[in-house]
């Protein structure tokens, strides 16, 4: 049943191919496909290759520059978005990247969030703080302190318990918690200190953008100037008049006018 099949299908393709041929060489069937008639089939054959490879060559190349012209577009669009989110950010920088969290605090980039007992989070501002951290009997107490020395304490019971029953924190992780908001607070320190030059320099950079259209206009220029040169493509006008004779001259000979 395969077999019948597959001798159906490929008379099938076959029969298509004559087909389309006859259509592409009008006259007569034997002029179509036969092979000792390939010298009267060769200068249409031959013109309308010649017609076909410009046109896919003019094709290509106007598709690159149209593809360019795009690209550069995306390009400087998602250039003023980047540009404009690096304003946003700076006008209003906001909490940050999440860095740690330990307990009921949590430690972002500008900010330090802490957990209150009826589940509402104050939010204390990193910028001008000091750290430091006292020792008790059962907990540890890490002090956040403004400038003028206002703590905010927050206790760590001290771990007991073994394996999976323990409970509490270690001396190492709360320490490294404190290193870490210290830390922070240095580089937001740092960062508002230089915010005002940070926000000018943004800005300037974004209004150069949105200014600098230098890409994007070559781009345009060079797809106006290859749609140009190939609506007045000289070879491909003269390929095109020579697939018309071919065409012509086979019909002198069959009576039939053949496509382009």
């Amino acid at each position: 049943m395969a077999y019948v099949i597959g001798v159906l299908l490929a008379a099938a393709l076959a029969g298509w191919a004559v087909h389309v041929r006859a259509r592409k060489f009008p006259g007569s069937l034997a002029l179509a496909v036969l092979p000792r008639h390939a010298e009267d089939r060769r200068p249409l054959a031959q013109a309308r290759a010649n017609v076909r490879s410009l046109e896919q060559m003019a094709r290509s190349e106007e598709s690159g520059a149209r593809a360019e012209v795009a690209r550069q577009e995306q390009k400087r669009e998602e250039d003023l978005r980047a540009a404009a989110r690096r304003v946003a950010a700076l006008e209003k920088p906001g909490r940050g990247k999440r860095l740690d969290a330990l307990g009921e605090l949590t430690l972002h980039e500008h900010v330090l969030l802490k957990r209150t007992a009826n589940g509402a989070t104050r939010t204390l501002h990193l910028a001008d703080r000091r750290v430091r951290i006292d020792s008790g009997d059962s907990a540890y107490y890490l002090y956040v302190l403004e400038a003028d020395g206002t703590p905010e304490r927050t206790k760590y019971p001290r771990r007991t318990g073994e394996g999976e029953k323990a409970t509490g924190f270690t001396e190492d992780r709360v320490r490294d918690f404190a290193d870490a908001v210290q830390s922070a607070v240095a580089k937001e320190n740092t960062f508002r200190a230089t915010l005002p030059e940070q926000l000018k320099q943004a800005q300037h950079d974004r209004e150069l953008l949105e200014q600098d259209t230098e890409a994007v206009d070559r781009a345009r220029e060079r797809h106006a100037e290859v749609r140009a040169r190939h609506k007045d493509n000289a070879r491909l006008a003269e390929a095109r008049t020579e697939l018309d004779a071919a065409r012509t001259e086979w019909r002198r000979h069959t009576g039939r006018m053949p496509p382009p």
